[in-house]
């Protein structure tokens, strides 16, 4: 089996890298040390369509944070450049494109560290209970190691690749 990142033999079943110290697997959504606030909102998008591993609160909810700022911003652009009047205008169409995905890998990892399924972001179609119901999940507090991976609150600092 080859490193998908240097391309060098590893053996089956490896955690990590040992040339590159790249994680593998499933292992690499939940051991990406973050250095900064804008670090877990890169962290999503290196993630894009990861659905597997687990988020941490912190993650979900900066990635939230800064994904509102950034569609205001577009949407502020949009209003200025083109006098769009509430409707989306380009720029916001582009971004909230782009962010579908993430959005959607994040919220099932975030789920999967309370504990539940990726299938639980379904109940969000419910009027109003189905997001007060998701929305409770997601403020949870991570769960302890379960069956989508290792607690993401306690990787230990030798387990991960930091990301700035």
């Amino acid at each position: 089996m080859d490193c998908p990142y240097c391309r060098e033999e590893i053996q089956d079943g490896a955690i990590k890298c040992k040339h590159c110290g790249s994680m593998l697997g499933e292992n690499a959504a939940a051991n990406v040390e973050v250095t900064s606030a804008f670090g877990y909102f890169k962290k999503c998008f290196q993630l894009y369509c990861v659905f597997q591993g687990r988020a941490r609160r912190r993650e979900y909810w900066f990635f939230v944070l800064f994904s509102m700022i950034f569609s205001l911003a577009t949407g502020w652009l949009d209003a200025m450049l083109f006098d769009s009047a509430g409707g989306f205008g380009v720029f916001n169409l582009i971004y909230n494109l782009a962010v579908i995905l993430p959005s959607l890998a994040v919220t099932v990892r975030r789920l999967h560290d309370t504990g539940r399924s990726g299938w639980w972001m379904w109940i969000s179609l419910v009027p109003v209970v189905g997001a007060i119901v998701l929305l409770v999940f997601l403020v949870q507090d991570s769960q302890p190691d379960n069956g989508y991976g290792r607690n993401p609150k306690f990787a230990g600092p030798g387990d991960a690749v930091t990301v700035a």
